[in-house]
């Protein structure tokens, strides 16, 4: 696993990185701009102390990113500092403004020589034939691979798409999730972010509340590995190799992008040349957030998942992620985007409320208003009242426009106009897609999991184990921020005679394939004005806080409220691909 020799070799890299001047594109015309990244200079430093046989879990510096244009800024600095490798691994890659930005750096590091390899999942990112082929054609030192593409194309046919589903049912569903992002071997970010506007804060629909977990030190080398072993697995497939990219390739039939105008910009990113350049800004919004880990440990799951028949099965990570949860003796905090749990994962659950009658489980999740997948919500609507009377979750829910939306989206007003511009009928509204948690203030998780089916057996996942109390008091206080009643509703039981008789049938029926029991023992709640906010469990709480209905921010009947019911109803049997 290159436990022995790794920190040897990064520091080698590493004091020839640090040895030269800013690249051409990072504001090297610049005389402030000179000199090292203080990113990288910090990451041979923090290499150079790494002992040969401290192993890879010792030594390591986190720093935790929330703010979509930060992440978008520190991806864009590390992209121009780099000097031998960059490794990408993605669920998604668009084609919009922040992913053609990307490319464009990307593409502009391969020129001046650095190593550039991207694998994407091929099933969300973009099926532009003509834009992957440009792609595939760009750089030498640039290289694509698609993870799983259906027939072995990039924009195959309806019929061969069926076909595929039809016949590989199983296959076609397990997708790879991870989200890693490797500089020189060096520096990595892991987290939830993929590649498109909505994850740096540039989109005109939905904008997430997303986390990247930036760290460095010798952990890097079992990241670098999982890379690895995903880059040589057989079904991730080179770009030139996909039948209709070849052929274009051949028949040099796609559009190249010689400048950067060729990029269709626009002037969204004027600012970050320029901002990236800075290295007083680099050091003190990145650099000095950094904080000294006891000890860091990734974990991955195998190419492939697990070989179980059927869609259930789990795998490495899964089994991991569970044991670790059942360690939680006082509190565990989460916040993912969904909450799914199959009867698996509610049997885990219900064991540790036995183990741990008193141990606190706060979830922040996304509320029918703010969540980016309707189906995915009627799953959670479906369970909810499972989740808070049978195993005593404190649910929250975020509010698509909380108070303090400025700060989060700075540059709303433009996205606003845009919206406008574009025919959007609804403004621009937030949507949580961090996957972190905290189990009893010292062990936090920051990776790609979701808590639902699919990050259990289907889709592959990674993340940082952290254990430090700084650290989990860090990301703790970030997650609980959202709980707060001008973020997110509450969730609680329903007050009205015979609620619980209602619980029981409401169960009875979520068993069965159609789910028609029309009352649910839920609802959301809003602070009343005046009133200090309390938990669910608090005896006040029917006093201070007042019925949202079950469905808060939506107007009227709307068609996704429909939706959603419609997809509880019959969903029983769709909630192990939820």
């Amino acid at each position: 696993m290159m436990r022995g020799h790794f920190p040897l070799k990064c520091t080698a890299m590493l004091l020839g990185v640090c040895a030269v001047a800013v690249p051409a594109g990072a504001g090297a015309g610049d005389p402030d701009s000179a000199g090292p990244s203080p990113l990288y200079a910090f990451a041979r430093d923090v290499l150079n102390r790494a002992g040969d046989d401290a192993g890879t879990e010792l030594g390591n510096y986190v720093a935790i990113i929330d703010h979509p244009h930060d992440a978008l800024l520190l991806r864009v600095h590390l992209i121009q500092n780099a000097q031998r490798s960059i490794d990408i691994q993605t669920f998604i890659l668009d084609d919009d403004e922040c992913a053609r930005l990307l490319m464009y750096e990307l593409i502009q590091a391969a020129k001046r020589g650095v190593k550039v390899r991207l694998l994407t999942d091929h099933l969300r990112s973009t099926h532009d034939a003509d834009w992957v082929t440009f792609l595939a054609a760009a750089d030498p030192n640039f290289e694509m691979r698609y993870y799983r593409p259906a027939a072995k194309a990039i924009r195959p046919s309806p019929f061969r798409v069926f076909l595929n589903f039809l016949l590989y049912f199983r296959n076609s569903n397990q997708r790879m999730h991870n989200k890693v992002m490797i500089f020189d071997e060096a520096i990595a970010l892991i987290g939830g972010r993929n590649i498109d506007n909505h994850y740096f804060g540039q989109s005109t629909s939905y904008n997430f509340l997303d986390r990247d977990a930036l760290v460095t030190g010798p952990v890097l080398a079992d990241v670098q590995v999982s890379f690895e072993k995903y880059w040589k697995y057989r079904r991730s497939i080179p770009s030139t190799k996909l039948r209709d990219v070849r052929r274009r390739l051949k028949n040099k039939s796609y559009h190249p992008c010689t400048t950067r105008e060729d990029f269709r910009l626009g002037n969204l990113f004027d600012h970050l040349d320029a901002r990236s350049a800075d290295r007083d800004l680099i050091q003190s919004r990145f650099v000095d957030t950094f904080m000294a880990a006891d000890t860091v440990k990734f974990i991955a799951d195998s190419p492939g998942k697990n070989r179980n028949v059927g869609l259930w099965g789990g795998g490495k990570f899964t089994r991991q992620i569970r044991e670790i949860i059942r360690e939680s003796e006082t509190s565990l905090v989460i916040q993912s985007p969904y909450l799914i749990l199959n009867a698996t994962a509610r049997r885990a659950f219900r064991k540790l409320r036995r183990m741990h009658p008193d141990v606190k489980i706060t979830v922040v999740t996304n509320s029918f208003s703010s969540t980016d997948n309707t189906v995915a919500y009627a799953g959670n609507y479906k369970l909810r009242a499972n989740y808070v009377e049978a195993l005593g979750f404190r649910i929250y829910e975020l509010k698509p426009h909380p108070d303090d939306l400025p700060i989060t989206l700075p540059n709303f007003e433009a996205l606003v106009a845009r919206a406008e511009a574009e025919g959007r009928s609804r403004e621009p509204f937030l949507s949580v897609h961090s996957k972190s948690f905290v189990v009893d203030g010292h062990l936090s998780y920051i990776g790609s999991y979701n808590f639902h089916p699919r990050s259990d057996n289907l889709d592959t996942e990674v993340g940082l184990l952290i254990e430090d109390k700084q650290i989990a008091a860090d990301l703790e206080r970030r997650i609980l921020a959202n709980t707060l009643p001008d973020r997110s509703w509450v969730i609680a039981k329903t007050e009205f005679p015979l609620s619980d008789i209602n619980y029981l049938f409401e169960g009875l029926s979520g068993l069965t394939p159609v789910d028609i029991w029309p009352l649910r023992n839920t609802t959301s709640y809003d602070l009343r004005p005046g009133c200090s906010p309390v938990p669910p469990d608090h005896a006040e709480f029917y006093d201070r806080y007042k019925d949202a209905g079950s469905f808060p921010g939506a107007q009227g009947m709307s068609a996704k409220e429909i939706t959603t019911h419609i997809y509880r109803i019959l969903g029983t049997l769709a909630i192990p691909i939820l």
